[in-house]
């Protein structure tokens, strides 16, 4: 239990918040009972009727689904949740040498122009600057689903965060269990990254940088999501809906018996043409060493697919789509 330092009232905490937000007034506070102002929200788009409507209808578009599945489905659970997110903007100013690899080409075929017969690798050193800003999002639970934890935040639309707004539509605000300092932290890890990647495009090994990391505005926003759970035949799938935008961040829906019918059935078309291929290659049928090589990788490949689609097709897990 914690205690709002603001209006007094007890309030539920875990052993690992760091900052809290008072489910009476809305006040974010640090664990001492410091206020914290720069607390922002992305006001909700979607209430549940049209966020289960939207998850319904993007389904239903996906490869496989039974055609019955929006007039069959039932919900179960429609729960909003308030994640919190640290979002940094990162001034970012990184120097650099290296070598790149570069190469020259020697003897070209005269019946193919631009193939050449010899080439000959060397290193080259390169050195250039990139200058970045970068927006950082951390989110502000530790085990957060990673689908939610990576969905994309319109921070250009937050607004100053009401704690009343999350109450129209029963919303559960969550806690956070990172720091701002913890979180400035790891955006200037995350900058850096970011830089090196760029970095890398340039040059193959890095000689000498140096770094210019200045951490920016930092924030904390909780977003809502639309949590759902759907019934559809004997099976339970789950999926998150963002409140704010629509957007299916991740569902589970049923694959239809004929879909799965059709993987088994090309899957084990492919399996027999690869099999059939690799035993020419071998010389099993007597064919002689016509396809040896290309012959054992095409039908080595085919016979994996056919086997993946064969597993797909006879799974009866139900499939997991991102966007």
């Amino acid at each position: 239990m914690a205690r709002c330092n603001f209006c007094d009232a007890d309030f539920e905490a875990g052993a690992g918040d760091l900052l809290l937000v008072c489910p009476y007034c809305g006040t974010a506070q640090t664990i001492d009972g410091v206020k914290f102002t720069d607390h922002y929200m992305i006001r909700v788009h979607y209430d549940q009727g049209e966020a289960q409507t939207t998850l319904l209808d993007w389904v239903s578009k996906q490869l496989g689904v039974p055609d019955d599945l929006a007039a069959s489905a039932r919900f179960l659970k429609s729960e909003q949740i308030w994640y919190p997110f640290w979002i940094s903007r990162v001034d970012s100013d990184t120097k650099y040498s290296g070598l790149g690899r570069d190469a020259t080409f020697h003897n070209e075929w005269p019946q193919r122009r631009g193939a050449y017969k010899h080439i000959k690798y060397f290193w080259k050193p390169e050195s250039g600057q990139f200058t970045r800003r970068h927006e950082v999002n951390i989110a502000g639970i530790k085990d957060i689903d990673e689908d939610v934890r990576h969905h994309p935040i319109p921070t250009r639309a937050k607004e100053y965060f009401s704690h009343a707004h999350a109450e129209e539509f029963d919303g559960k605000v969550l806690h956070s269990n990172i720091s701002e300092d913890q979180a400035k932290g790891l955006a200037k890890q995350i900058a850096t990254d970011r830089q090196t990647q760029l970095v890398l495009k340039e040059v193959d090994k890095i000689e000498h940088r140096t770094d210019n990391i200045d951490i920016g505005e930092t924030f904390l926003i909780h977003v809502p999501v639309w949590e759902l759970e759907y019934r559809y035949g004997k099976r339970k799938y789950k999926a998150s809906v963002s409140a704010p935008t629509g957007y299916v961040i991740e569902s589970k829906y049923p694959r239809s018996m004929s879909f799965r019918a059709g993987g088994i059935g090309v899957g084990l078309i492919m399996l027999l043409i690869g099999a059939g291929l690799i035993a020419l290659a071998l010389d099993a049928l007597g064919l002689g060493p016509m396809l040896e090589g290309g012959g054992l990788l095409s039908g080595g490949l085919l016979a994996i697919i056919g086997l993946v689609l064969m597993y797909k097709g006879a799974s009866r897990k139900e499939a997991k789509e991102n966007i």
